[in-house]
């Protein structure tokens, strides 16, 4: 539930409720004051009409519905009066010379009675009391309008107190709001977005913790993106100064291995010496391919070929004929160099670090090629699955001296995106499988 809403139901539910014990303590009250203001009505007419008796009137001109009691015996039923009267409020009434008292009774009415005075008492009585029902007028009807009175109080509660609601809403979300948009703001890139300046106390501290906060981020993400560039133009400038040394060292590390044969010591160290120009090499065009992502001067130029007989030409340039190449045709049009970029560095980590013997199978799809690369080796540790195709990521179990600096499979990975595709790692029963998918790009016009 949002914190609107929950502002907006507490202000509604505090108003009502408050508006119902309000309105139900007074409707109590007032119910009181109705039946007390009924019952005198009833009493005072009785007792103007009583007043008269007590002046020697005639009993019998009392109304039919008018009881008659003499010394305790009931003289007039008046319409049934009589049976209603309660046993303490005749004794009550017995002792006294002149007086009155009422009952409340059941339906809204109310029973009154009187005591005659002495002196005017018929002869032969000692005590002679008249009594009365008497309705209690529109009680009912009062009591009915205080209902609808109170019941349209709390309806009006409730709604004033939404509208108080959605208003303290609007003032306690609006911060909210301010501070989700800045945050957008500085998400999207933008490092100059910042909290106005407000004028609410509480809301001060916040702004300007905020604000000192972006200023701070601000900071550290110069700081960064200075070291980054700066790591970025050493590793480049490195990597364009091997390049000339390398130039004529891997030459001469062919000419060294065709010149060096055999199994003996001069022979072992040529292919130990050509095989470290040749990763040397690698690394160096690694770095170099690095810095060009990163510096975003990457291109792509855009070719028809068949996968299947570009990876089997390139793994055969780097000697690796063991491999064994398999699958249909797959004619796409992507960058040929990117897409032997994927596959050699897939098959290059798969002889390094995997089991042989190591399998290629390209397969057409829909819309573009895939190609799987299978070896026996033991696979990604577990919970360094993802983590591989990150830049100079190595595991525990590859931290030696020929298992390379960890850029082949990020490398990969990017290359693979760039054309459109990506390049996944799963386990296939005993086999380590990678697999690579490139999506058929138009040329550009």
């Amino acid at each position: 539930m949002s914190l609107r809403l929950r502002v907006i139901l507490s202000t509604v539910l505090i108003a009502c409720a408050t508006a119902l014990v309000t309105g139900g303590a007074l409707g109590y009250l007032a119910r009181g004051w109705v039946y007390e203001d009924a019952q005198e009505a009833a009493l005072t007419t009785f007792r103007h009409e009583m007043e008269m008796f007590d002046k020697g009137r005639d009993l019998s001109e009392l109304g039919p519905d008018t009881a008659v009691f003499r010394d305790g015996r009931v003289v007039e039923q008046g319409g049934g009066v009589a049976p209603l009267v309660p046993p303490e409020m005749e004794n009550y009434l017995q002792r006294l010379n002149v007086g009155y008292r009422f009952q409340r009774m059941p339906d809204g009415q109310v029973l009154v009675g009187h005591s005659l005075s002495s002196n005017v008492l018929p002869p032969g009585a000692s005590a002679v009391t008249i009594y009365r029902l008497a309705p209690l007028g529109d009680v009912s009807a009062r009591l009915r309008q205080l209902t609808l009175l109170i019941a349209a109080a709390s309806v009006g509660g409730g709604m004033l107190g939404g509208a108080v609601g959605l208003v303290l809403a609007r003032l306690l979300t609006r911060p909210l709001r301010r501070l989700k948009e800045v945050a957008a703001q500085v998400a999207s890139g933008d490092r100059d977005a910042r909290l106005p300046e407000t004028s609410v106390a509480e809301l001060r501290d916040m702004t300007t913790t905020f604000n000192a906060m972006l200023d701070r981020q601000s900071e550290v993400i110069e700081v960064l993106s200075r070291e980054e560039e700066r790591s970025r133009r050493f590793v480049s400038d490195v990597s364009h100064e091997l390049r000339s040394p390398l130039a004529a060292l891997v030459p001469a590390a062919e000419v060294l291995r065709e010149q060096v044969r055999g199994d003996g010591p001069p022979g072992r160290a040529a292919r130990l010496v050509g095989r470290e120009i040749d990763e040397l090499a690698q690394l160096v065009e690694d770095l170099l391919e690095m810095t060009r992502r990163d510096a975003g001067t990457v291109s792509l130029q855009i070719e028809e070929l068949e996968v299947r007989e570009l990876v089997g030409s390139a793994l055969e340039r780097r000697g690796w004929s063991r491999v064994a190449v398999s699958g249909r045709p797959a004619v796409l049009r992507t960058d040929p160099r990117r897409v032997v970029a994927v596959v050699t560095n897939l098959v290059g980590n798969a002889l390094r670090h995997g089991a042989e013997p190591v399998t290629v199978a390209v397969d057409p799809t829909a819309d573009g090629a895939l190609v799987t690369v299978r070896d026996r080796g033991d696979g990604v540790p577990a919970g360094h699955e993802e983590a591989v195709f990150t830049r100079l990521h190595k595991v525990a179990e590859a931290r030696t001296r020929s298992g390379g600096v960890g850029l082949g499979l990020a490398i990969a990975r990017e290359n693979a995106r760039l054309l459109g595709g990506d390049v996944r790692y799963a386990r296939d029963g005993g086999e380590t499988v990678f697999t690579a998918w490139f999506v058929d790009r138009p040329a550009k016009p």
